[in-house]
């Protein structure tokens, strides 16, 4: 998701960006009936307790904690859209193409643009899937695509931590009905088409079973992946590896008014690795193993006016050497909703991590928050929120909010954001 720049700044910088890019794919479907428009886009100002404009604290810059918690932490204006064209009829063979733009800003002036890189626009994705071909059967609501897009993405809300996505260039097909639950068969490359002939690519094969009704109000998911190399060069020095990947998910709703997500990452070689994999795979040799645990609950008691998110996450990658990267975080994001108009929030996050070269960096944060909203509840949004940030570091999580701080090892930020999805 990302944003886009005219002569204003911020989110009503982004936004119309967005949506006249997405516009240009609408247009020539405008008679059609069914066209979707979704997105994503957030904007914020403020400052430190030191001077100067609003900094964020963690991040995947303080390696290996992989993710932040967002509350109160960001720093990009961020947006993205996604228009969706049908073709067909829905009482027979029907299409959808799928174009998802994305821009991201860094708010210093009015007019930004990608001639001073300041803007930074993306193509996230980019299919056509299809459907009602196949009358009866395994097949009868199977869909078929083809082209880039995001694929099985399972994310942590409040630290914007996307734990699982096998995103890309493929082909495959879904839906297809297989005993107790749900078979999908996908194919992605990475390197592009046409690639120079001594490069070496990644091919992955995904097989992903999912839908399936373990107990009551529970389900499970899997999706195994296969990586591989692969090279047209004759040189015998251009090896390709290979690698495996298994996602594990249960999914328990009517947990506290809400429901809970624990899942299970393990990789092996080319799939040894944190959330960047198995979407940015590399095709060389590849050593080591990794694994990795999530769990996701979200909360909203019946009864009461309270609502949130727990989160926790523990992992470890080894890339064939004698020690391993581990990566740890907890979070808790509770809210007071006083109506449906206003809600108080407070975040309270940590991370902390060790690599394979002995460093062990820490990071934790709590913000405070006063929210308007438009109606009630945690998913609430457009949400318009005033925040106080605290942070607290070690010296091995390196230099913090672009040294603001000075050598001090805390931080007060504050500031104003406006975030809203459709």
């Amino acid at each position: 998701m990302q944003e886009n720049p005219q002569k204003t700044s911020g989110l009503m910088g982004l936004m119309p960006l967005a949506l006249a890019m997405s516009g240009l794919f609408v247009a020539a479907a405008a008679q059609a009936e069914g066209v979707e428009l979704h997105g994503y886009a957030r904007t914020q100002v403020g400052g430190t307790s030191e001077g100067g404009n609003l900094q964020c604290f963690g991040g995947d810059g303080t390696r290996p904690i992989r993710s932040k918690y967002r509350l109160g932490n960001e720093c990009d204006n961020f947006a993205s859209t996604t228009a969706i064209i049908p073709f067909g009829k829905s009482d027979g063979a029907w299409a959808k193409y799928h174009q998802t733009l994305s821009f991201k800003e860094k708010g210093k002036q009015a007019w930004e643009s990608t001639d001073d890189k300041t803007l930074n626009i993306a193509s996230e994705q980019a299919f056509i899937e299809a459907g009602g071909f196949f009358d009866g059967g395994a097949l009868d609501a199977a869909k078929v695509w083809v082209g880039k897009r995001f694929y099985n993405r399972h994310d942590i809300h409040m630290s914007d931590y996307y734990y699982w996505g096998n995103n890309g260039m493929g082909a495959g097909i879904e839906e297809i009905a297989a005993g107790p639950g749900k078979l999908s068969l996908a194919y992605f490359q990475n390197g592009g088409n046409a690639n120079a002939v001594d490069d070496i690519v990644g091919k992955r094969y995904s097989a992903r079973f999912y839908d399936i009704d373990v107990n009551p109000n529970g389900k499970l998911e899997a999706e195994l992946v296969l990586l591989n190399g692969s090279t047209a060069s004759a040189d015998a020095t251009k090896e390709t590896g290979n690698g495996t990947m298994l996602f594990l998910q249960h999914t328990q709703s009517g947990v506290l008014g809400g429901w809970n997500k624990f899942g299970i990452v393990y990789g092996s070689k080319l799939g040894s690795g944190f959330e960047w994999l198995p979407t940015y795979q590399g095709g060389g040799v590849a050593k080591g193993h990794s694994w990795r645990i999530h769990d996701h609950l979200y909360f909203a008691p019946a009864g009461t006016k309270i609502t949130g998110v727990v989160t926790a996450s523990y992992g470890k990658a080894n890339f064939g050497g004698a020690n391993s990267n581990t990566f740890m975080s907890f979070g808790i994001r509770p809210q007071y909703n006083y109506s449906n108009l206003h809600s108080t929030v407070l975040e309270v996050g940590y991370d902390a991590g060790e690599t394979d070269g002995g460093s062990k960096p820490k990071v934790a944060k709590v913000t405070l928050a006063q929210q308007l909203t438009l109606s009630t509840g945690f998913w609430a949004r457009p949400v318009l929120r005033a925040f106080v940030t605290h942070a607290k570091w070690n010296d091995d999580a390196g230099t913090q909010a672009n040294g603001v701080f000075g050598t001090k090892k805390t931080g007060t930020t504050f500031g104003a954001q406006a975030e809203v999805w459709w």
